[in-house]
């Protein structure tokens, strides 16, 4: 299973910042200066972001926007859906297919010494079936990966078979897992489900887990990163918190930012903590800010909810960036941001 909480998030974004270069002295604050915020619809919650914030869209065959998990402990599947791109029309999406096919097409599975697409099906003008080898190596796994024009949103669905007498099983639960994913084009009413900002689905699974991010699309603000993680497993009861497993695993490698600000925050109502952090590569600042829910029992409604924001380390063409915000605007954009994270309307309020 992907883990939605990792030890490490704090020691990756303190090491992640090789070759950034220094802007943050006098740094241009237009990111701040727009007064336009959008409302984007993330899991069961809403959250305001700068006008100019846009979805950083996952390839096909990658983890995926959100997986859900249908069963208990050894005994259960998954099925990722993941916007591709939006929006996008009917000749895009067919050229993107056809793109998919293509890239499958071309690579070998080493048992079969044959292609690794294995079929396609047009179950209508808008939804396309690829199956294909699950991994180059062997020939049992496959993976049903159905792509389907929703609105305006390319969205793919798939979800893996591990032998031949599984098959069946994989192609329904695509079948009615299509039924349940649905166009948002307003957040305040996307509806019951989990929402991955242009469609809502309600996957009606035990478990499901989240991980949407967004970036700065102006090119003077292009470093500026935000991401949102949820998850609803059972939490270790001896798991640290926030705070105590970053600092433990900073000081653990010697890395020593600068404490900007740490302590108790609430999440959507929900009692958390956050950690804000500036760090030093030969010189140059970067940010890595933090929160997350203490939750240990969560629920579809109380998940475990991460937010990080990140300024420097690369901009959006992959070139070595430093910050462009100061400590003081980017510690205003976070609190900005973090206080309107709230329940969608239609969903239940978090215990108090």
């Amino acid at each position: 299973m992907r883990e939605c909480y990792q030890s490490g998030l704090l020691l990756i974004a303190a090491l992640s910042c090789g070759g950034c270069h220094s802007k943050e002295e006098g740094a241009d604050a237009g990111l701040l200066a727009a007064p336009e915020l959008r409302t984007h619809c993330v899991g069961r919650f809403l959250v305001d972001l700068p006008e100019d914030f846009r979805r950083v869209h996952l390839a096909a065959g990658s983890t995926g926007d959100a997986t859900f998990y249908f069963g208990h402990d050894a005994d259960f599947r998954t099925v990722n859906v993941t916007v591709i791109a939006q929006p996008v029309d009917q000749e895009q999406f067919e050229a993107a297919v056809a793109a998919r096919s293509e890239e499958l097409a071309s690579g070998t599975n080493y048992e079969t010494n044959a292609s690794m697409l294995l079929g396609q099906e047009a179950w209508s003008p808008t939804q396309t079936r690829l199956s294909y080898h699950a991994s180059v190596d062997v020939a049992d796994a496959q993976v049903q990966e159905l792509h389907m024009l929703v609105g305006d949103a390319h969205v793919a669905i798939s979800t893996t078979a591990f032998d031949a007498t599984q098959h069946q099983d994989a192609e329904s639960r695509l079948r009615n897992m299509l039924a349940k994913v649905s166009r948002v084009d307003d957040p305040q009413r996307a509806g019951p489900g989990v929402c991955l900002g242009a469609v809502v689905v309600d996957a009606g699974s035990d478990y499901e887990e989240l991980q949407l991010g967004y970036r700065a699309a102006g090119r003077s603000h292009s470093d500026v990163r935000f991401q949102v993680s949820l998850n609803t497993f059972r939490q270790p009861d001896d798991e640290p918190t926030l705070i105590a497993r970053g600092e433990s695993n900073l000081a653990g490698l010697g890395v020593k930012p600068k404490t900007l600000k740490k302590g108790e925050r609430q999440l959507a109502g929900m009692e958390g903590e956050e950690w804000l952090g500036r760090f030093e590569e030969e010189g140059r600042p970067q940010h890595g800010f933090y929160a997350e829910t203490n939750v240990r029992s969560p629920s579809p409604r109380e998940p475990k909810l991460m937010v990080e924001m990140f300024t420097g380390g690369e901009d959006a063409s992959g070139e070595p960036a430093a910050s462009s915000l100061s400590e003081q605007d980017a510690v205003q954009l976070w609190d900005a941001i973090v206080e309107s994270i709230r329940t969608r309307p239609g969903e239940s309020q978090p215990r108090p």
